[in-house]
């Protein structure tokens, strides 16, 4: 591949240095992207999911307020509503109950018939607010991007950045594993892949606003996602993205 020196300067500078990572890079089709069942956990928190579903359980997904929160929970929604009729979200105040699982926000998901929680962007490190909602009967599946501690919540913790996953790109957004964990979740139910793909603008609009590192498998995810944004197929946010002077 013939390059510019300065460009080359400027990859490198960035570690991308092999002809193999230059051309990833530079790609307008990136193709890194890695099997979802490498997650850590992956394999019990969709059976998890999945039994809750034939159980006939009410399943709230709990986010998160800010980009990739939001993001997250509505990633998760598109495709477990699929799924099952029998769903509900929360997302938690900024200012009245902070980030994360508590034990009041737990309190008010079951008061409203949920019986089993599914975290985006949230939990890994959430042990006695995991422990307090399965003391109630619910359960809980983890699904988070945040550095886990030496404590680790007692469920299915779904994150790539856990000290013992095998995950090849730890740096995933939370919108990036609630992707993979609604890839996992796709694949194993036989969902038509347009419903994954269609969720791929909220993970460009979730892992760019979060601010991690856009190489490897989130500027695969990234890329693509601008392009679904740029089809105008999601009215509201085109309308907003309009509305912003931000086309044509």
């Amino acid at each position: 591949m013939e390059l510019e020196p300065k460009l080359l300067e400027l990859l490198r500078n960035r570690g991308i240095e092999s002809e193999e990572d230059i051309r990833e890079f530079l790609s307008d089709k990136p193709r890194r992207t890695y099997d979802p069942f490498l997650l850590p956990d992956m394999e019990e928190g969709v059976d998890c999911i999945l039994s809750a579903i034939e159980d006939g359980q009410k399943i709230c997904i709990f986010g998160d307020y800010d980009a990739d929160g939001v993001t997250s929970v509505t990633i998760l929604w598109e495709v477990l509503s699929r799924l099952t009729d029998n769903l509900m979200y929360y997302i938690p105040s900024r200012f009245g109950e902070g980030y994360g699982l508590s034990r009041g926000a737990i309190d008010r998901v079951r008061e409203q018939g949920a019986g089993f929680l599914v975290t985006v962007d949230c939990g890994s490190v959430s042990v006695d607010e995991v422990a307090y909602a399965r003391s109630l009967g619910m359960g809980v599946v983890v699904t988070d991007h945040h550095t886990v501690s030496d404590r680790m919540a007692d469920c299915p913790v779904i994150n790539p950045a856990r000290p013992d996953s095998a995950y090849p790109f730890p740096y995933l957004a939370g919108c990036g594993v609630a992707f993979k964990t609604a890839q996992a979740l796709s694949e194993i139910t036989g969902l038509p892949k347009r419903v994954l793909t269609r969720t791929l603008d909220l993970v460009a609009i979730g892992t760019i606003g979060d601010i991690v590192p856009l190489k490897d498998e989130n500027r695969t995810l990234a890329k693509y996602g601008l392009r679904v944004i740029n089809t105008g197929e999601r009215k509201n946010l085109d309308r907003l993205i309009r509305a912003c002077g931000l086309k044509p």
